[in-house]
């Protein structure tokens, strides 16, 4: 290639620069001038074409002849419509004759050289192939007949050109891409011929030349295999079943027969996966299951065990997960074609199958494992693979194994299984281990327990046995009590496994159609794990969820329950020697916490008969909460909760009401103390230590029994509103005393017996509320002390949560360490829950309560002075729980004869506020993103929580709004069967809202013009405002509201409305990159501009003021509308799409994009003539022809019928 001397100094300043910019000794300012001149020369200079060829020769520097490429690639990808024929042929032989010798051989040229070189041929193949260049597959298969180096180019051509059209299909252009795909499809036969014999052919060379101990030439051939390979596994993506089974399925063999070959068994086994992972119609996917023929199985298996031989490598370790990944994608195949009326059934070498597939998942990759615990979950719940006998077999096999799998160990810091050299390849920290440990445990216990529901008697005796075995064999080695177990423990970890495996097996075997455990066994097991005793807290905590497991067998021996309580009785008070109630190590505590956490569960699953053994259970409750050293306050609560669950079924209101009133009587007595405390925020915080200096240890700290106190009355209050409730049933209710009311319409309101007795408690609730937004008052935060400067921040738990970043793990794994807490983390652990705390209270006691707390003289006053006062003051991780805790279930469950007392001044109160709260953070956050500096600030942790929050805060506000407008009443109503029956009653919510109307409440909102106007404001600002996730959840809500206000008409003027169009407008602008975001608003933006336009022509301006837009564009659109509307031919399913089509169309111009794409250099192609069709012949008409088709003899008097009777 001669070049002009032009071109050679343009050339070399191009290979100066490319260097200078990769120099990373340079200045800014040099290597941002290289960049320039690159950029100059690639853009605008006439020489690009040449520079490109002249920078690409062989003998250049890689990046410089890379530099070469990319000007070419430019210049093709940019230009080639402004090229003349000439040119245009210039590149074409130039681009080809770097293909036949423009690169050093394919062992020592660099791979992104080589991929430059075929891209240019694909570039072109996408403007010109195959209209007007019709001989580039024979020049291509005479490139690669001159060697491995050109056969490789050759093959790249092929990968690149498939990946653009049909796997990534990114051209720009459809009609380009579809013209492609047919030329690719039409010829599909003989590229397939050519890669098969590619591949024979260097195989065949390759023995040869390894046999000769010609390496090198062995490896260019070996290169060639696998970017055939390569290729190959993007073709079988796509491509039609026919060539991939072709030939009694060669390439199916040939793929399991190199799966032996360590150089290119990668390659093939990826081919291979590609191909069992496709999707299509089952006539098209049943040639698969000839893998289960035997040789390709034996082929896979030999595969595997050389693999599993081999040295520890990643690179067999990889072709082990893709083998493995084959094998369960091939039983997913079996999954979809085994169906019942289908001709395809348990395949022949199945056994085998599950055998290869067992060994899998005795490997001790947990990646490996989990590839085929998928797969027996699929297996397990198909509809007819479960009917096997095959399976059945291999269950008491897969069950001793995947147990062992359940057990924790396997980190890559340790060294105590054969997992941790795998976890050092897989995973780069223990937390990142733990994660997907976990994950993968939780799969597996479902996939055991869709095992217990297929086979239940399998997985019981596995049970049976397993737990029999350990408890005999821990009882004999008996546990030193001096040296307890960590969570590293060998013992631990088996109690661990062993217990999630009861508990699992045991929620399911009870539900299965046919076999059951005996109560005999299941008793048996019950009194092996009561009789056995540990003093070690984790042993005890596992041994407590294997009774929890066995709780399915109470029902079967009742008589087992005084025996269970004493169990768990003795966990709940266990304790180790010389460790007090305020010294309790993290161990201890878990097994008294689990030990209540069973009271609870029981109650809640077995509350018939529990309640024979109430009174017991009561007084011994009462008997450790006496004792001022043995429970705590949280262990205290618990216990009070599990006997509120059993108490609701005396369904006596008197009886009910009376424990309730005992279990609160000391939060009264309390409750009365503390109302000096309660009177200011300096006396509250001097009440809990806020304006003290913080006290270490905590059980000299005076203010932190003051704070314990207050978070045991609030809590108790808590459960008692959660817990405590009315029959469902009507006439246990009746029975019962809980009927408070009757409708004329015949619903029933019922009263709940906790009623009277929180109902006084909730004066001093409202004023811990006000208190807890007061705390932010300048004036007491100036009374915080240093040592609790920090006790308002959020802990670093919920914190972490709302960043998305993983809590710090334990450092100290042994778990009988106590835990110590900071005096700053208790404060402000104590503020955070309690605040929170507070809110669950008044949210649960909408649906609680019922009308009676709606009905309080005093609520709606109560309410806008405590919780919504100082809202101002409170940061945004304070309001949320308002909004999302308290004002959402508040609002849900409000009946609708307390709307206009209750909710109007509430929503009233708050609408405006949060317009003008939401509005100023949003405006803020606005303008650092529109004057760049946001992504600076947003470096901070600071910045980038408070930037999350009032997302949150804004999207959970949207919930609100939506449960005002849109969602029914659910207070508490309950409707009487109209047959009289005594079924059982529903907690109603009246009649469904259809999604088209605003609910009673929306309506009554809108009607009142302050709330109205907020409420408006602020959904139509949302849609604007930088949150895809808010605007989304607006979109639904605006609709509703305009809808409802373009039927009432007068709460419209022109202006608003189109301060309404332009607020959509402005949200496609701001949302449209976003395809959900784009979509929903199109269709917002079309339903307003049509609901408004008949009575405010006015709208039509705003369209017209937009970039792009003129009066005669309007006009058009709106002709455009009215045809679509009046056109009989469009169905009602289209009519909206294209309608979305010509709005779109109209307002293209201001429509947002990614900045990823807002800059973008568009690549325009252009469209080739059609390609070639030969015409379909056409029969000749009848009335065309003059000869004899014999018509007239079809009616002859000889001729016979079907039958053989004769036409008469």
């Amino acid at each position: 290639m001669e070049a002009s001397p032009q071109v050679i100094e343009v050339a070399s300043q191009l290979a100066q620069a490319v260097n200078t910019t990769l120099d990373p000794s340079v200045s800014h300012a040099v290597r941002l001038a290289s960049y320039n001149l690159l950029e100059k020369v690639k853009e605008e200079s006439e020489l690009a074409v040449g520079c490109g060829f002249y920078l690409a020769h062989r003998d250049r520097e890689p990046v410089v002849r890379h530099l070469g490429l990319q000007l070419l690639e430019h210049a093709i990808r940019y230009k080639w419509n402004d090229l003349s024929v000439q040119q245009k042929v210039y590149i074409k032989e130039n681009s080809m004759q770097l293909v036949a010798e423009g690169t050093l051989d394919l062992l020592s040229e660099h791979l992104y050289v080589k991929d430059k070189v075929s891209r240019l041929v694909v570039e072109m193949m996408k403007r010109e192939w195959p209209q007007h260049w019709p001989g580039l597959l024979e020049e291509l298969h005479q490139l690669s007949k001159r060697g491995p180096t050109q056969t490789e180019l050759v093959l790249f051509v092929f990968l690149r050109i498939a990946e653009d059209v049909a796997t990534l299909q990114n051209l720009e252009s459809n009609q380009r891409r579809r013209d492609l795909y047919q030329a690719m499809t039409a010829n599909m036969e003989s590229v397939f011929g050519f890669f098969l014999s590619l591949l024979e052919e260097n195989y065949t060379q390759y023995k040869a030349h390894v046999g000769q101990q010609d390496s090198v030439t062995a490896l260019c051939h070996c290169r060639v295999m696998q970017v055939v390979l390569m290729t190959l596994t993007v073709y079988v993506e796509w491509v039609s079943v026919q060539y991939i089974f072709a030939e009694d399925g060669k390439l199916l063999q040939s793929l399991c027969f190199l799966l032996s070959e360590d150089s290119v068994k990668k390659e093939a086994a990826e081919c291979l996966l590609q191909i069992v992972s496709r999707k299509g119609k089952a006539d098209e996917r049943r040639p698969l299951l000839l893998l289960f023929a035997e040789a390709p199985m034996s082929a896979v298996f030999n595969a595997a065990d050389q693999a599993v031989m081999g040295p520890l490598s990643e690179h067999n370790y990889r072709f082990l997960k893709t083998l493995t990944q084959v094998l369960t994608g091939l039983g997913s195949q079996l999954c979809t074609l085994w169906v019942k009326e289908g001709d395809v059934g348990e395949p022949p070498n199945f056994r085998v199958y599950l055998d290869a597939m067992l060994a899998f998942t005795r490997h001790p990759s947990l990646h490996i494992y989990n590839y085929t615990n998928s797969l027996w979950g699929q297996l397990f719940r198909h509809d007819q693979v479960p009917l096997s006998k095959t399976l059945r077999a291999m269950l008491p096999t897969w069950i001793t194994i995947v147990s062992q799998k359940v057990m924790k160990h396997g980190y890559p810091s340790k060294n105590d299984s054969e997992s941790c050299q795998y976890s050092l390849l897989d995973f780069d920290s223990d937390e990142e281990y733990s994660h997907f440990f976990y994950k993968v445990r939780s799969e597996t216990l479902e996939t055991i327990k869709a095992a217990s529901l297929l086979a239940p008697d399998i997985m019981y005796t596995h049970v049976e046995e397993w737990l029999t075995s350990h408890v005999k064999k821990t009882t004999s080695t008996g546990t030193s009590d001096k040296q307890l177990c960590n969570l590293f423990s060998p013992s631990y970890l088996e109690w661990d496994a062993l217990s999630q495996v009861v508990e699992s097996v045991m929620s399911r075997v009870m539900q299965s159609s046919g076999w059951k455990p005996s109560a005999e066994s299941g008793l048996k097991l019950l009194q092996l794990c009561l009789a056995y005793e540990t003093t070690d807290p984790l042993i005890l905590s596992t041994l407590l969820s294997c009774i929890s497991g066995l709780f399915i067998f109470i029902r079967l021996v009742p008589s087992v329950l005084s025996e269970i309580l004493n169990k768990i009785f003795s966990a709940l008070t266990f304790s180790l020697p010389g460790q007090t109630k305020d010294s309790r190590s993290r161990a201890v505590k878990n097994v008294r916490r689990h030990g209540c956490s069973l009271m609870v569960k029981i109650a809640r699953d077995y509350p018939d008969i529990l309640i024979e053994a109430f009174d017991f259970i009561n007084s011994v409750v009462d008997s450790l909460s006496h004792n001022p050293q043995e429970l705590s306050q949280m262990e205290k609560v618990t216990l009070q909760e599990s006997l509120l669950i059993t108490n609701n079924n005396f369904h006596n209101f008197d009886k009910q009401s009376s424990f309730i009133s005992k279990v609160l009587s000391p939060v009264s007595v309390i409750w009365v103390e503390m109302k000096q405390a309660f009177s200011s925020p300096l006396e509250f915080m001097s009440f809990v230590g806020l304006d003290k200096a913080p006290v270490e240890p905590s059980e000299n700290d005076v203010n932190g029994q003051n704070r314990a106190q207050i978070i045991f009355c609030v809590n108790l209050i808590l459960a008692v509103i959660k817990r405590s409730e009315f029959p469902s049933d009507h006439d246990k209710a009746e029975r019962g005393g809980f009927v408070l009311e009757r409708s004329e319409g015949g619903a029933v309101v019922c009263r709940n017996p906790a009623t009277p007795h929180v109902m006084p408690l909730l004066h001093q609730l409202f004023c811990l509320a006000r208190l807890f937004n007061s705390l932010w008052h300048p004036e007491a935060i100036t009374n915080v002390s240093v040592g609790y400067a920090k006790a308002h921040n959020l802990p670093d738990a919920e914190r972490n949560n709302i960043l998305g970043l993983a809590n710090s793990s334990n450092t100290d794994r042994c778990a009988d360490s106590p835990k110590v807490q900071q005096p700053l983390e208790r404060m402000q652990h104590f503020l955070a829950m309690m605040h929170d705390n507070c809110y669950h209270i008044l949210g649960n006691a909408g649906p609680s309560l019922g009308l009676q707390f709606y009905q309080h003289p005093h609520l709606t006053e109560y309410i806008i002075h405590s919780p919504l006062a100082n809202l101002a003051l409170i940061p945004d991780y304070r309001l949320r729980p308002i909004i999302r805790t308290f004002l959402k279930p508040f609002i849900q469950w409000c009946p609708p004869q307390c709307y206009q007392t209750v909710l109007l001044p509430i929503l009233n109160h708050l609408c405006p506020y949060m317009l003008e709260r939401l509005s100023v953070r949003w405006g803020h956050l606005s303008s650092l993103i529109e004057s760049g500096s946001y992504e600076e600030e947003n470096t901070d942790t600071q910045e980038m929580l408070e930037d999350l929050l009032i997302r949150m805060l804004t999207r959970e506000y949207i919930d609100l709004l939506k449960v005002v407008l849109i969602s029914g009443p659910r207070g508490g109503w309950q409707q009487d069967s109209s047959e009289g029956m005594d079924t059982e009653m529903e907690v109603c919510a009246a009649l469904p809202v259809t999604p088209e109307a605003l609910s009673e409440l929306g309506q009554l909102v809108l009607g009142c013009d302050t709330i109205c106007q907020a409420i408006v404001t602020t959904l139509l600002k949302v849609l604007w405002w930088q949150d895809s996730g808010a605007c989304l959840k607006a979109v639904g809500v605006v609709g509703q509201v305009l809808r409802w206000l373009a039927g009432e008409g007068q709460h419209l003027s022109p202006e608003a409305v189109q301060q309404v169009m332009m607020a959509v407008l402005r949200g496609l602008h701001t949302h449209g990159q976003h395809d959900a975001n784009q979509s929903a608003l199109l269709s917002l933006g079309l339903a307003t501009y049509e609901m408004f336009r008949p009575n405010f022509p006015n709208i039509k301006e705003v369209l017209i003021g937009l970039p792009g837009v003129t009066a005669e564009d309007v006009q058009s659109f709106e002709e455009k509308l009215q045809a679509s509307n009046q056109n009989p031919n469009i169905k009602s399913s289209k009519l909206e799409k294209v309608k979305k089509d010509v709005f779109k169309k109209l307002i293209t111009e201001i429509v947002g994009r990614n900045i990823g794409q807002a800059f973008k250099k568009e690549v325009h192609m252009n469209n080739l003539p059609p390609m070639f069709k030969a015409p379909r012949p056409k029969q000749p008409r009848v009335d065309d022809t003059d000869a004899d088709i014999g018509l007239c003899s079809l009616f002859g008097p000889e001729v016979a019928d079907t039958n053989g009777h004769q036409v008469t």
